[in-house]
This record gives structure tokens, sequence and C-alpha cells, in this order.
């Protein structure tokens, strides 16, 4: 599908163990990466599969060297200090997260300090686990970076650990994954292979998401999970543009919640670029949706999970959004649309009322209904 005669591929390794039950595998991956005392870490929200994984650990003659279940959203800096304290004083030799994107990412903190390997076993569609993006909170502002430190080594995916997420969660998480790979699709660095994979990802996914509603079954959990991880490389493998810097703003400076942002931000700022992407990735994106409109469609399963309806909902008063579209205009990487203050101002002003634009076609240099 693609035209590229000039692209860099990047990629990272990590060990991908997929099933359901293979959570009980864990043990046996600590012991090939030659450890023997995880510090494990969860959230509040996934606290009892964590308690199973160390469990499971502790059978296998590998209990946790210490356990937590205070990650929390957007991993403040002193949860962080707190945790490098417990795994010096533990005598941790790993990381293993069991949770979303919150308990990865406070694992991914602390190696970026300690430098311990991490093992990761999801139990949301966020992705964090494929990529060696790290993000830190402090006063208001969510600091992010890349560092081969905090990517994971070994990914259990395991799709029973996802079988109690409520259907709200799911929906809101799933959209998250798929703001990976839309936004990876037009990234200045994307390349065929991640246009090919994010194709695959945004299509099984919508698919999965459509289908919640009528409530889902062990093959259905499994291709949710399937389409994260391949949301995640698409992420790993291109640098993160418009929407991931509105999002890391609105969550560092508002407290916004990350997976429900990710859904109300997506079809917006898509639209935002829509009139810039060239015609290939458009052909894949209409066919992720079925031949229907894209952006039209992620605002549907966005509302229908319970996404904010726009960012007043958030607290982002109308006030905010010149001061958000000036830190967007100095900080945002090269995209394919413009980054000037009046035109994100405009994009802002539409999702904070939450009014989608209708679709557009490039024409000349103007921008004119479908």
């Amino acid at each position: 599908m693609s035209t590229a005669t000039r692209f860099i591929h990047q990629s990272h390794a990590s060990r991908i163990v997929f099933g359901r039950g293979r959570r009980h595998e864990a043990a046996q991956e600590l012991r090939t990466l030659g450890v023997r005392a995880p510090l494990c870490v969860s959230s509040p929200g996934s606290a009892a599969a964590a308690a199973g994984v160390a469990a499971s650990l502790a059978d296998e003659a590998l209990a946790p060297a210490a356990t937590s279940d205070r990650a929390r959203m957007h991993v403040p800096e002193h949860l962080v200090d707190e945790h490098v304290r417990t795994a010096e004083e533990s005598g941790a030799d790993s990381l293993v997260a069991v949770g979303g994107g919150s308990a990865i990412g406070l694992a991914k903190a602390v190696a970026l300090r300690t430098g311990l390997p991490i093992v990761c076993l999801p139990t949301t569609y966020s992705g964090s686990e494929m990529t060696d993006v790290w993000g830190i909170t402090k006063g208001g502002e969510k600091r992010t970076g890349r560092d081969a430190r905090v990517l994971a080594r070994v990914v259990v995916y395991d799709s029973e650990l996802t079988d109690s997420l409520p259907r709200s969660v799911s929906g809101l998480s799933g959209l998250n994954a798929v703001a990976h790979a839309v936004e990876a699709v037009y990234a200045p660095d994307t390349s065929p292979l991640v246009a090919v994979t994010a194709g695959e990802a945004i299509a099984v996914m919508t698919r999965a998401l459509r289908g919640l509603d009528g409530g889902w079954n062990d093959r259905d959990r499994d291709e949710a999970l399937y389409a994260a991880w391949l949301c995640g490389i698409c992420l790993d493998s291109t640098t993160i543009g418009l929407h991931h810097r509105l999002c890391h703003l609105l969550g560092g400076r508002f407290d916004a919640p990350h997976a429900a942002t990710h859904a109300l931000v997506l079809p917006f700022v898509l639209r935002h670029q829509e009139p810039w992407l060239p015609a290939a990735h458009r052909e894949l994106m209409a066919r992720s949706a079925d031949g229907g409109d894209l952006c039209t469609e992620l605002l549907r399963l966005a509302r229908a999970f319970g996404a904010p309806s726009g960012l007043r909902q958030l607290g982002v008063g109308l006030d905010d959004l010149a001061p958000i579209a000036r830190r967007l205009a100095q900080g945002s990487p090269p995209g394919i649309s413009p980054n000037d203050e009046e035109s994100l101002l405009a994009l802002l002003r539409a999702l904070h009322e939450g009014s989608l634009a209708p679709p557009i076609d490039s024409v000349g240099d103007g921008r004119v209904p479908r």
C-alpha cells in the first residue's frame, strides 16, 4: 500500500509470550533472565491480579522481594522516589508490573533510576509495555522521554487478566491503543512496516470494540490484546506527535484520566490532520472503518464507552485554551498539519465543545467538506 521510497525503521526487541493462562509462566521467564527477587508493582485496580501473579511466583520459589499496589496515573515523582527506595531496601533484582499504564509506567520510572529489568503482564490495552517511553509528573508538568533501560525484557500477554475489566474500561483502553496506531501512520518517521502494522491494529481493535456491547468471549479478548500489542509496536517505532503531546499536557496540568482523554482527543486530532494525509494512508483509515469515516466511528465509540464529551468536562476552561495552544505550538514535533497557534486553537475550541467537523478533503490549499 505504501509508495515510500525513503525511510528509516527503528525497532526494539522484547520477548513476547502470548496466550490465555500464560501468566503462570512468569516464573520461568524470570529464571531465564537470571533474577529471583522481583519488586511486584500494580495499581489498586489490578491489585487482585498482581496478588495472583505474586502467589504463582512464590509457588515457584520466586517470592517477590516486595509488593506494592500504589501505582497511579501519570506517575507522580514522589511515588517513583518511594519505590526506588523500596527496591533498594528490599534487595529487588527485577521489576514485575501487573496492570495497565499506571503500573507499567511506575515500573519504567523505577527502572530508569535503577536499571532493573522489567517483566510486564498487561491487564489493559495501553501498549506502554512495548515502548521505551517513560513519563513522570511533577508540579503539574509531565516529563517524557525515551530510554532503553525502561523497555520490558519480557511481556506476557494473558487475556485472562482482562476478563474482569468493566465494559467502559475495556472500551476506553482499546481506544487509547488505537490512538498509538493512528498517530504512527502519519508520524514523520513512519515506515511501510509501521503502516501495515497500524492498519491491522486499527481494524482488529475497532472490530473488537464494535462487538463489545454484545459481550466478549475468550477469542474477542485475545483479539483485543493482540491488537493492543500491535498498537504498542507502532508507538514504539515512531515519534509521538500532536495527539500524544496534547494528552500528556492535559494529563499533567489537569490530572485528566489517561485512557478517557486519549479516547476524546483521538477523532478530533485525526480530523485536524486529515487533509494532509497521503492518499494511501487515507485509504488505510477508510478500510479500518469498513469503508466509512474513521473519525466519526471513533467518536461514536468514545461516547458509547463514556469518554468526556469535550474538554470542558475535564475541567479545562475557555481561558485555558490559548495557553495550551501556545505550549503545543512551541513544543510539538514536526507534523503533517500546521502547528501554528491559530490552527491549534481552532482544534482546541472544537475539542472543548465536543463538536467534530464533517469529513474534509484537501483541494489545492483549501479544506472543503466531502
